[in-house]
């Protein structure tokens, strides 16, 4: 694979030292690279490009084009042999080893980059690319485009087994969720990249395969456990496909993951899970604090708590009172009050996290309906502090 010394503007001879080198990048780019033969490369890209042959750099690039898309037939060929995970595996191995090689041969193409794709791009040449934007978009054309509704069959496979408890190649899914990033490309500005095609392609089928899994999933659980072993299970599911993010998922789908979730495991059971709220508030302020912290997390999910804990605690405190055996001194009233509500701002600063319509219920109970225990001591206390009794 010597450099030619002579003929540097004759396309044929340059390309066939070129497409010894491409191949060598692109199928065995991790054993190494000679960087004597790569910088040879450079050269002769950037020896034709300054030749003063008539349209050199755009044969350059058009022979890039008909490499990529025999590559890429290939590949396509051969995915034609696999279904479902196996396809996955498949499409991730392929992509793992093109686009790292893609960074290589767009470095070597640079000169081309940055004089005859600039130029043609200044001049409105949109379908133009610099050499690693044309490897993203030969791959979407001649791959992509007819593998990736099976690649992510095979995704989803994958997903629902780990779902399920089993051990998965989560590199895989990661792979190609990179992918489907990195090939929404921005037209206006080809050096970026934009997230409709995985927002299309990826990430809706993966949030409805999502909603379609807990939903049977959470009915399952529900006709065999009670709320109070479903808020446990919940949180869990939660919190595993919030690791999923992190796992495989773009950072920007952590959102709508989450909302889908939510409608699926908390929204479709809201009422069920309201119904043991006064169940916890007498037997177990730990799952009441989980319960809550489920609810909180869907728009109206509180729905009528407040209103519900407002009357819990006017009847604790009407037992309190009831309690009391010496009525004639409102001393002893107020304490009951004051150790009730003592007792609930506890609750609702730990349970209820200090959430507002929580706090304004307990304010309606303890300021509202204890005005008169309080002006009765308030005027007890005057009276003794005269030497008299009330009513004296």
């Amino acid at each position: 694979m010597n450099p030619p010394n002579r003929d540097f503007e004759d396309l044929n001879t340059i390309w066939a030292f070129l497409e010894k080198i491409l191949e060598k990048i692109m199928w065995d780019l991790k054993s190494g690279m000679d960087m004597t033969i790569y910088m040879g490369a450079y050269t002769a890209v950037h020896n034709f490009c300054t030749s003063q042959r008539a349209f050199a750099g755009e044969e350059l690039y058009n022979n890039l084009i008909g490499y990529l898309n025999r590559h890429l037939t290939q590949l396509k060929l051969e995915s034609q042999k696999c279904t479902g995970e196996a396809l996955s595996v498949f499409y991730a191995e392929q992509w793992d080893r093109y686009s790292p090689a893609a960074k290589y041969i767009n470095h070597l193409f640079r000169f081309l980059n940055r004089h005859w794709v600039k130029r043609q791009r200044d001049n409105g040449r949109r379908d133009l690319y610099d050499v690693y934007t044309l490897h993203l978009v030969r791959w979407s054309v001649e791959l992509f485009d007819d593998v990736h509704v099976g690649v992510m069959g095979g995704v989803l496979q994958l997903v629902a087994k780990q779902r399920k408890g089993e051990t998965i190649q989560t590199a895989v899914v990661k792979s190609i969720s990179d992918s489907f990033v990195l090939l929404g490309i921005d037209e206006n500005d080809a050096t970026k990249s934009t997230l409709e095609v995985y927002r299309k392609y990826f990430e809706k089928p993966f949030l409805d395969a999502t909603m379609a899994y807990y939903q049977t999933e959470s009915r399952q659980f529900l006709a065999q456990n009670n709320g109070v072993e479903y808020v446990k299970k919940a949180e869990a599911w939660l919190a595993e496909e919030q690791n999923r993010v992190s796992m495989y998922l773009h950072s920007e789908s952590s959102r709508p993951l989450m909302k889908t979730c939510e409608k699926a495991l908390i929204q479709e059971h809201a009422s069920r899970l309201r119904e043991q709220f006064q169940f916890l508030l007498d037997n177990d302020l730990q799952s009441l604090q989980r319960m809550y912290n489920l609810l909180s997390r869907i728009p109206d999910g509180l729905d009528s708590l407040p209103t519900e804990f407002e009357e819990y605690v006017r009847r604790a405190i009407m037992d309190k009172i009831a309690d009391v055996e010496d009525d004639s001194e409102p001393r002893v009233y107020v304490n009951a009050l004051l150790e009730v509500r003592t007792q609930y701002q506890d609750l609702v600063n730990t349970a209820f996290k200090g959430e507002a319509k929580f706090v304004q219920s307990l304010d309606n109970v303890c300021s509202g309906d204890s005005q008169e225990l309080l002006a009765k001591y308030a005027e007890f206390f005057g009276q003794e502090r005269r030497g008299g009794r009330p009513g004296e």
